[in-house]
This record gives C-alpha cells, structure tokens and sequence, in this order.
C-alpha cells in the first residue's frame, strides 16, 4: 500500500462555480503547476503540457453531477498516477478534497515536496476563485 496525503480547502464560493470552473480542463494552467503556453487538448480528449516535474499528459474526469474532479497525470507510455478530488459544499463556500499517493521510487523528502506544489495550487485555485467572486466576474 502506498502512503498518501490528503488535502483538504475551504474556498468562499458556491460549489456550482468551483465545480463549473475546476471541471473545465482549459482552466487547468491558470492555477496548476503547468506552463500555460504549453498547456493544450489532443485528439484523444487527453491534455498535455510542461511542468516543472517534465512533459505530461493529463486525463480529466468528464462532467458529472457528483463533484468528481479526478485526474490522471502521466508520460506517455509511462505509470499513469490516478488523483482523486472532490469538490463538496460548504454552506455558501466549497471544499476541495485531494489525495495525493506516493510514486514508485519516490523519497521522504520528494514526497513531501510534491504535497507542498500540489499545496501551492490549491492555494493559487483559492486566491484566482475568491478574487474572482469579489468582482463578480467568475469565468467559467
């Protein structure tokens, strides 16, 4: 069994809206470790794009009703790492639920490392929604 973290959010703004905009994959490199202009659809329905960690591709859970926001990120040809997230309610707000699993071969120190990019994210995903709800302007 693999070790894990799970990170958990509170973003003020309704879960429609996280949902609406978190969902949408062309929104992925506005608050993700990807370089935007890299950052664009195959043909396949994949994504792919530049991180910091190398080239990847991305897989998307498409729209539901449930908050299902699961990912997968992988090298082509390569181990595909699952991510599962949620975005559930919260009164007026939402919260986004991640789990990040430790990959083969990964270290103690590269593992809390990659919790503290995926922390960073999440943290750009928050100040890039709640700004956006404080002008009324969400982008979705």
């Amino acid at each position: 069994m693999r070790r894990s973290h799970t990170i958990t959010i509170s973003i003020e703004c309704p879960f429609d809206d996280v949902y609406a905009y978190v969902g949408r994959p062309a929104n992925f490199a506005n608050w993700a470790a990807v370089e935007p202009g890299s950052f664009r659809p195959l043909d396949n329905g994949d994504w792919q794009g530049e991180t910091p960690f190398g080239f990847r591709h991305f897989r998307f859970s498409p729209p539901n009703n449930y908050g299902v926001l699961d990912h997968a990120v992988f090298v082509p040809d390569g181990e595909i790492l699952y991510t599962p997230m949620r975005v559930v309610p919260n009164g007026d707000g939402a919260e986004l639920i991640f789990t990040f699993f430790r990959r083969e071969g990964m270290d103690d120190a590269q593992f809390s490392s990659a919790v503290e990019w995926i922390m960073t994210d999440f943290l750009s995903l928050k100040s890039l929604l709640e700004a956006r709800r404080s002008r009324q302007d969400i982008d979705l």
